[in-house]
């Protein structure tokens, strides 16, 4: 797997690298590090030699360029300190963070390897974001315009703290609907080198105006009784059908991991960061959803809802999409 992962130097950005102990990333994991110096002129400032409309000399440009170089090196380091067993590599760009990301991910021209990657790793704010703000304003172009797989790290520090001494099983929630995409997340979580004790929850949530007046029982670990796919109660609830087939896919591939299903009337964008949050005294350690789903009022849509997601959650989230 080739993993991306942005790194600024910040609070955030060392907090992305640590949460992916909590993302069952395999032993032989290829990253590269990428640091991005926001100057978008610096290229022709170089070339030229002149100094532009900030005054920057050539002199200037190349001091920043290796500030932001060690930058890189730092969060290589970092990566590679706690998985000693990856290929870590660091790596500088110039122009806009966002642009920049976006074209390293998908695979450009410029790099000495310019294949696409499986996923690319985003802190959820990095230096001079505002504290207000769900997301930061690079992390979030880069959800909605990547065409790959985008991984917004939101890592909680006593998580962190006790997954470095192996005390932290991951939990992992994942948004399903029977599209393409949400097929795509479940595959990600199904073939990831999860230790023995991940808890895994399949959740599908159904819409719509028979869906709200119905009053279904929730299919639920928190209390609910699991429905009969065969059963009478399971009659018009196709969810039931995509979050069992969902979970046996998964025990299928990973039998020794602990797999659960919720299926239950509600708005997915809501739905979902409630059950991410009150998963346990801690919540999910990563909400995976697909980046596209399906459309229809009597469908238990999911997919239009990844971004806000993204956006809201309060721990890790993964957009994956299909081919991504």
């Amino acid at each position: 797997m080739r993993v991306l992962i942005t790194y600024d130097g910040s609070t955030h950005s060392d907090i992305a690298v640590a949460d992916l102990q909590l993302a069952g990333l395999c032993a032989d994991t290829e990253v590269v590090v990428v640091s991005v110096l926001d100057c978008r002129s610096c290229r022709d400032r170089k070339e030229s030699g002149d100094q532009g409309l900030s005054g920057q000399s050539s002199a200037d440009f190349s001091e920043a360029r290796d500030r932001q170089l060690a930058v890189a090196e730092t969060g290589a380091e970092l990566a590679q300190r706690l998985f000693p067993s990856w290929k870590v590599t660091s790596e500088v760009r110039i122009g806009s963070p966002a642009w920049e990301i976006i074209q390293r991910a998908e695979g450009d021209g410029e790099a000495s390897d310019n294949r696409p990657f499986d996923l690319v790793v985003v802190g959820s704010r990095g230096h001079g974001e505002l504290k207000r703000l769900f997301l930061g304003s690079v992390a979030h172009r880069v959800i909605t315009s990547l065409r790959g797989s985008v991984r917004v790290a939101r890592g909680k520090p006593d998580r962190l703290a006790s997954a470095s001494s192996g005390m932290a099983p991951p939990r992992i929630l994942v948004g399903v609907d029977g599209s393409t995409d949400a097929n795509a997340a479940v595959k990600a979580v199904a073939y990831r080198a999860w230790p023995v004790g991940t808890r895994i929850i399949m959740a599908a949530f159904e819409t719509g105006p028979l869906a709200m007046v119905r009053h279904w029982e929730p299919n639920t670990i928190w209390g609910g009784t699991p429905i009969a796919l065969d059963s009478p109660a399971a009659d018009g609830r196709p969810a039931l059908r995509v979050v069992s087939e969902a979970a046996d896919f998964v025990r299928q591939r990973r039998p020794d991991l602990s797999v659960a299903t919720l299926v239950k009337p509600a708005d997915p964008k809501y739905a979902l960061l409630g059950a991410a949050e009150e998963w346990d005294k801690d919540g999910a350690d990563c909400i995976f959803v697909g980046a596209s789903g399906v459309r229809g009022l009597e469908r238990f849509l999911l997919g239009s809802v990844s971004t806000s997601v993204a956006l809201n959650a309060t721990c890790s989230v993964e957009i994956v999409r299909h081919g991504g």
